[in-house]
């Protein structure tokens, strides 16, 4: 999928977000400034979220109440697959829950099998338009 726009990219998560269920676990990877959080905003506002879907770099997991959990993390200033697991991480990978992570490429050995990973990738020539491409690995 090409986005042309901020706009198309948070409407795409906002689609994306009626073939998510409870306990996917969705890996966001890209450069910096490529779109991951606000690909991650767009899924959670998809989900019925209405609050402030931030960037959790520097707090490392945000918990967004809803119906059910929406955990949002980021492995971007993570050092360690120990820093992961000091956090609890694994926990957060339940039936109940929606799992959202940014960064996901730095430790891919800790993510579920059934993990929707979604690539953004700058489009060449266009500095507002990405490529998003979605599989499982």
């Amino acid at each position: 999928m090409i986005s042309h726009s901020p706009e198309e990219t948070y409407q795409f998560g906002v689609n994306l977000a009626s073939r998510i269920t409870q306990g996917d676990v969705i890996a966001l990877c890209g450069e910096l400034g490529a779109g991951k959080t606000l690909l991650a905003r767009g899924i959670c506002r998809g989900l019925g979220y209405k609050d402030n879907v931030t960037s959790p770099s520097y707090m490392r997991i945000n918990t967004y109440p809803h119906t059910f959990p929406i955990y949002h993390a980021d492995f971007y200033l993570i050092r360690s697959d120990d820093e992961i697991m000091e956090l609890g991480f694994a926990e957060l990978f339940n039936t109940e829950s929606i799992v959202i992570i940014e960064w996901a490429q730095r430790f891919p050995h800790l993510l579920p099998e059934s993990c929707l990973w979604i690539d953004i990738k700058w489009h060449e020539g266009r500095a507002e338009m990405r490529e998003i491409a979605i599989n499982r690995k």
